[in-house]
């Protein structure tokens, strides 16, 4: 048996209106979605004869909507390609709440311009939530993404991430 636990908050996300996406979802992976409203649980089974890497990917899945992501995004980990990377940002910085939201400001930048910016470039979408920055892609995308958000983190200048990034789209085309 596999589970995870979700932010409360996210778990009609996962359920989806009238346990639709739940159920979708379970069809569509041939495994048993088991969600506990009260605690955030979410357990994943397969059912007999399935895939039981499927669980894993349904786990993988209901992390990254609990991280924040859109359904349409975390659905991309449904694919073998597709990688889900979660980075404490409480590992770069003093445990301050002020501290946290000033990195978590730099992470998404003036009307979201940094985080669209290493999106773009990177083919990764991100999501910043809590104490976390979590990124999804294929595994060079992610890499790439997480080397932006290294640099951040780590008190690196925009402009340097925006360099970085952009020598990373020409030496990519």
């Amino acid at each position: 048996m596999n589970y995870v636990r979700i932010p409360k908050a996210r778990v009609g996300v996962l359920i989806g209106p009238k346990g639709e996406y739940k159920k979708n979802l379970e069809k569509r992976t041939k495994c048993i979605i088991d969600v506990d409203s009260k605690s955030g649980i979410v357990e994943v089974t397969p059912q007999e004869g399935a895939d039981s890497l499927k669980a894993l990917q349904v786990i993988s899945v209901a992390k990254a909507i609990g991280r924040g992501f859109a359904v349409e995004d975390a659905e991309n980990l449904l694919d073998y390609e597709y990688y889900l990377e979660v980075l404490d940002i409480k590992n770069h910085s003093s445990k301050s709440k002020k501290r946290m939201e000033q990195i978590r400001a730099r992470l998404i930048g003036k009307n979201g311009k940094t985080k669209h910016l290493i999106e773009e470039h990177s083919g990764a979408v991100i999501a910043v939530k809590g104490n976390t920055v979590s990124v999804i892609g294929y595994l060079e995308q992610v890499d790439v993404a997480k080397t932006a958000i290294s640099m951040i983190l780590n008190g690196a200048e925009h402009s340097s991430v925006y360099r970085y990034l952009e020598g990373h789209r020409r030496r990519r085309h």
